[in-house]
C-alpha cells in the first residue's frame, strides 16, 4: 500500500471545517489520498466511519478520527515533522490554541447567524461580528504576515475558511467589514498572505458555485 492510501481524507469541497484540515495537510506535506463526500447525502460506509455524519474525516492505519480541529492536532502529532501548526513552544502552542478557540465560538457562529438573521436584527448581529473579527486581528503578532507573525499556524487555518467567505455575506446580507476601521490594513495583510500559501489556494473553492450552497443557510423575512 502506497504513502498516500495510508491517509484517507474524507472531504466536501464546500465545506469550511473540512477546507481547515485539507490546509494543515498540505501545509505539513503528508501524502493523503481525497476522497469526497456528499454530507447531505449520508451512504451507510460514511456513517459507519463518522456516526455524526460530518465532515472531515481522516483514517489512517483503520484508526478513524473526526472534528476539523481534533484531526489537525492528530496529523501535527503524528507526523511531528516541520512545519508544527501547533507551534513548538508550550505558550506559543497555548495561544494558538486560545485564538483558535476564540475563532470557533465568537467568530464562526457570527458568519452563519448573519445569514439567518432576520434583516431588522442584522445589525446588532453584524456589530459583533465585525468587533470580534477585530479582536481576532488585534492579537495578531504587529509583524509578519500571519496570526503568529512569520509562522503559519493553528490559529491562521481555524478562522481563515470563514474569513474567505466573506463575499458570500456580501451577496445575501450586502455585509462587508467597513475599510476605515483601524485594524482592517492589518486584516487585510492577513488575508491576503493566507490566500497565497501555496498549501491554501488549491482548496479555495470557485466563489460562483459556491454562493449558491449557502443559500440554504439565508433568512430573507
Amino acid at each position: 500500500m502506497s504513502e498516500s492510501t495510508k491517509l484517507r481524507f474524507l472531504s466536501a469541497w464546500y465545506c469550511p471545517f473540512a477546507q481547515r484540515l485539507w490546509i494543515a495537510l498540505l501545509e505539513k506535506g503528508i501524502p493523503f489520498k481525497y476522497e469526497e463526500i456528499d454530507p447531505y447525502n449520508k451512504t451507510e460506509e460514511f456513517l459507519k466511519l463518522n456516526p455524526r455524519g460530518l465532515v472531515p474525516v481522516l483514517v489512517h492505519d483503520d484508526k478513524i478520527i473526526y472534528e476539523s480541529a481534533v484531526c489537525m492536532e492528530y496529523i501535527d502529532e503524528a507526523w511531528p515533522q516541520n512545519p508544527k501548526i501547533m507551534m513548538e513552544q508550550p505558550y506559543d502552542k497555548a495561544q494558538v490554541r486560545i485564538w483558535g478557540d476564540y475563532a470557533t465560538s465568537k467568530i464562526i457562529p457570527l458568519f452563519f447567524a448573519i445569514l439567518r438573521s432576520d434583516p431588522e436584527n442584522l445589525g446588532e448581529t453584524q456589530k459583533s461580528f465585525v468587533e470580534n473579527i477585530g479582536s481576532f486581528v488585534k492579537a495578531m503578532s504587529p509583524t509578519g504576515n500571519f496570526f503568529m507573525g512569520d509562522s503559519f499556524s493553528f490559529a491562521d487555518i481555524m478562522v481563515f475558511p470563514w474569513l474567505q467567505r466573506l463575499e458570500v455575506l456580501k451577496h445575501y446580507k450586502n455585509f462587508e467589514i467597513p475599510s476605515d476601521i483601524d485594524w482592517y490594513p492589518r486584516f487585510q495583510k492577513w488575508l491576503t498572505a493566507c490566500s497565497e500559501k501555496e498549501s491554501v489556494t488549491p482548496t479555495i473553492p470557485d466563489m460562483k458555485k459556491l454562493i449558491p450552497i449557502y443559500k440554504r443557510y439565508v433568512k430573507t423575512k
